[in-house]
């Protein structure tokens, strides 16, 4: 809106300050502080408890992690020494193997068995510590010559792993799981080629027991753990050799973890699990022994590690926990500390915000009742000059109408009718300026505010063109309002053309109504009448105005528009009428985002309160 048609009262100063008395009173409302310790300072003594105690977890776990990561280099580190160990073993039993073949090469199973230096030769290679026994057998899977027995007794080994092994087919060598020795009747496990005929025809095997007792003897110094595992593994899971040795033969061990472990990575690895055999849990490492069907597997008990961790975790506590308990004590000493300054301060902030509070309300105090004068003066001023000017204006109104009609000359009749016209337009000024000093009588009534204004849709409608949208929101249960009809039709009016003049380029003109108990607190100025108001708000989306334009926007004969284009009455006349009705005008606008303007008036009665209100009982007894 300008003012005239781009105003805004003392409603801008209204709004802002009421947003500063808002901000004033939600202020003086800080509750006061507890005397106990506050949440945040519960949080930082309880911090004070749990950071130190976050370390003190972090650093233990990263400590197990090394301690355990120590654990798995020493067990794969043991597992390499006996991996070396059992390739020299088997690359050995593969070199005796490979001289027994090449010394029986081209003889028969009857000269084999009757050559005396074969014989020899055999007994010496039993003497080596890593064999128990040399020995061969034919096709049909009868020992024919050992380096031990002679002469050797009838037995049948075609149902031994290995023998079965090379009869399908040639393996190479092969290693067969531990078993009760066929010659020697103790525990052992073979090493076996296969024996073949000039034109590769299966003619038995060459064997070496091997003896466990060489591995377990090995691995009880290898290693100075306590309660360690060491042991020598088929592929399949077969237990060849353990140490500490177990009472019982064992048995295949298949879906264990460590089975499970070398399908995941056949060459070495990682793994922990429980033993099988004595129950205990353990870390272990395994390798497996070059090509060969065969893996070595070193294991340390987890309680030794778990005891290596929990020391260094007491060391640990035994630095934290004092130094945990110290930093709560300064905590909580400082918290305290706070906690004093903050009530000091919260007192003395308290203090300061009454004095600003009343500074503020001395100013605003101040600020409204010289506004009020200022408003007052304007309308006594005002109201005695319009009405001395009336007076004028009616004598030259008698007299122009006793020369009406009366002028022989059409010139001269035509310059009395525009002295006529002239006056009445005088004087429509002066009762504009009548309303603004509210002494305009009003003809009072009861009125339908919805209806009126969908009764003037129409003319608001031509009265601010086609290039501004109009918008209506109703109250559906709006009051109906005390006020004169003709000056409220007006004051709409006059709102319409200062919005369409704020909107030269087109917008939107919004018109809304609505129920109000009470005027709202802090107003500039308050309704002289009490109880419920109707509230009118016509609303633009022009330019709107700065602080200062708005602050006069009310005053008369004030206007932004060009000369010739207003008269500065139009907003000050709407506020005349407000206030002479007993409630109040008020104005908010921000440059570039539009203005809005609203009136409060007086709550009337509906017909039905009308009635009630005017109904007289009359006394019991009385007759008419």
């Amino acid at each position: 809106m300008t003012t005239d048609a781009n105003p805004a009262p003392p409603g801008a100063r209204i709004f802002g300050r009421l947003s500063r008395g808002g901000r004033n009173r939600s202020e003086t409302r800080q509750a006061r502080p507890r005397r106990g310790l506050t949440w945040p300072l519960r949080g930082l003594l309880a911090a004070s408890l749990a950071v130190p105690l976050l370390l003190l977890v972090i650093a233990a776990w990263q400590n197990f992690r090394l301690v355990r990561s120590q654990a798995e280099e020493r067990v794969m580190i043991e597992a390499g020494e006996l991996r070396e160990h059992a390739l020299d073993t088997v690359k050995t039993y593969a070199i005796v193997l490979a001289r027994i073949d090449a010394r029986t090469s081209g003889l028969d199973w009857d000269r084999i068995e009757h050559d005396e230096e074969l014989h020899r030769f055999l007994s010496d290679l039993d003497t080596l510590p890593q064999i128990d026994e040399v020995w061969m057998a034919d096709a049909v899977g009868h020992p024919r010559v050992s380096g031990r027995s002679s002469p050797i007794p009838a037995i049948d080994v075609s149902d031994r792993d290995c023998f079965a092994a090379e009869r399908e087919r040639d393996v190479g060598l092969f290693i067969g799981r531990e078993q009760i020795g066929a010659l020697t009747h103790t525990p052992e496990f073979n090493i076996c080629e296969r024996r073949s005929t000039a034109d590769k025809t299966f003619d038995g095997i060459i064997v070496v027991s091997a003896r466990p007792a060489y591995f377990s003897d090995f691995y009880r110094t290898v290693s100075k753990d306590k309660r360690f595992a060491a042991s020598l593994v088929r592929s399949d899971g077969s237990l060849l050799v353990r140490y500490p040795t177990l009472a019982a033969p064992p048995g295949l061990v298949g879906g264990s973890p460590f089975v499970r472990a070398i399908a995941n990575s056949p060459d070495r690895g990682l793994f922990s699990g429980r033993g099988e055999t004595d129950g205990i849990a353990r870390f272990y490492a395994y390798q497996r022994v070059e090509s060969y069907p065969l893996y070595v597997a070193y294991g340390i008990p987890r309680k030794d590690v778990l005891a290596s961790w929990l020391a260094n975790l007491v060391n640990y506590s035994l630095f934290a926990v004092p130094a945990s308990l110290a930093l709560f004590g300064m905590t909580l000493l400082a918290a305290r500390q706070i906690r004093r300054h903050t009530i000091a301060s919260w007192r003395w902030r308290t203090t300061a915000r009454r004095l600003r509070r009343e500074m503020n309300r001395r100013a605003a105090a101040e600020a409204e009742l010289r506004q009020a004068q200022k408003m007052e003066a304007l309308g006594q001023l005002t109201g005695g000059v319009a009405h001395d000017f009336n007076n004028l204006l009616t004598v030259l109104q008698g007299s122009l109408e006793m020369l009406s009609g009366r002028q022989q000359s059409p010139q001269l009749q035509a310059r009395v009718d525009a002295a006529l016209r002239t006056v009445e337009r005088g004087e429509s000024l002066t009762e504009q300026l009548l309303v603004f000093a509210r002494r305009q009588p009003l003809k009072r009534a009861t009125i339908d505010l919805n209806a009126e204004l969908r009764r003037m849709a129409e003319l608001l409608a031509r009265t601010v063109g086609s290039g501004i949208a109009i918008h209506t929101d109703l109250a559906a249960d709006l009051w109906p309002v005390n006020a004169d009809a003709t000056q409220l039709e007006l004051a709409v009016i006059n709102l319409a053309i200062n919005a369409r003049d704020a909107m030269p380029g087109g917008g939107e003109l919004g018109i809304r109504t609505f129920n109000r108990a009470a005027p709202p607190e802090g107003a500039l100025e308050q309704p002289t009448k009490v109880g419920g108001f109707v509230g009118l708000e016509i609303s633009d989306t022009g330019h709107g105005m700065p602080p200062k334009v708005a602050a006069r926007a009310f005053e008369p004969f004030f206007t932004t528009k060009e000369a010739g284009k207003g008269t500065g009455l139009g907003l000050s006349m709407v506020y005349g009428f407000a206030r002479q009705s007993g409630g109040s005008a008020s104005i908010r606008s921000e440059a570039g985002r539009g203005t809005a303007v609203t009136l409060l008036l007086p709550r009337g009665l509906s017909a039905r309160e009308a009635d009630e209100a005017g109904a007289t009982d009359l006394p019991q007894g009385a007759s008419t």
